[in-house]
């Protein structure tokens, strides 16, 4: 029988490192229901996940990374839209889904997240990238088809319109300037795109 080479014995089975990953990402999780971002070590991570730090700094070279994989695997899913609705019911959604998020257990993470990242550029760029960007993109993709489709105004900027709803959103999850609701959400939507809707029989110009 031929003997398995040298370099087929090498590595983990895939299944292993599964098992590996998904014990790593809950050990994160459950820690950060506990303790802050600023105040869990890669050392703790390790132990709950009962794996070896050298196998975090294999897949995760800072707790940084580590945190956003996990947002990534656990919060973004919740955020994920139904294709077909109208521009502001999409928006309408989207604002309740984030809102929710912060209000439940990856409020405070994402905070933590953010204010590690003031120090970390690389990390700050990686937040926008993988998990604010993908929903900008296709929430300003939405309101450019609902301009198109006449739902919205012909001089409304898209982009200016939701950076003007999620960076208030942002606003009051990081500074506390006022409660973080539903009712919020659904009035911040109503102020700021009523002046960018078209009534029906009105002109694109008027």
């Amino acid at each position: 029988m031929k003997k398995p080479s040298r370099a087929s014995r090498k590595g983990r089975p895939p299944s292993e490192m599964a098992a590996s990953h998904a014990a790593i990402i809950d050990a994160v999780y459950a820690l950060l229901q506990e303790k802050s971002v600023r105040d869990l070590t890669m050392e703790e991570v390790a132990k709950r996940a009962k794996v070896g730090k050298p196998t975090l700094y294999k897949w995760w070279p800072t707790k940084a990374t580590l945190v956003l994989a996990m947002l990534c695997e656990r919060m973004a899913p919740n955020l994920a839209m139904p294709t077909v609705l109208t521009a502001e019911e999409s928006l309408r959604l989207r604002v309740r889904r984030l809102i929710d998020a912060f209000n439940g257990p990856f409020g405070k993470i994402v905070a933590g997240l953010i204010a590690e990242s003031q120090s970390e550029p690389a990390i700050r760029q990686d937040f926008f990238d993988r998990l604010v960007s993908p929903r900008r993109t296709a929430t300003i993709a939405d309101l450019q088809r609902g301009k198109n489709a006449r739902e919205l105004r012909s001089e409304t900027e898209p982009e200016l319109l939701n950076d003007a709803i999620f960076g208030a959103i942002y606003y009051r999850l990081l500074l506390r300037s006022g409660p973080l609701t539903g009712r919020f959400g659904e009035e911040l939507v109503e102020q700021v795109i009523r002046g960018h809707r078209l009534e029906p029989g009105r002109g694109r110009s008027d």
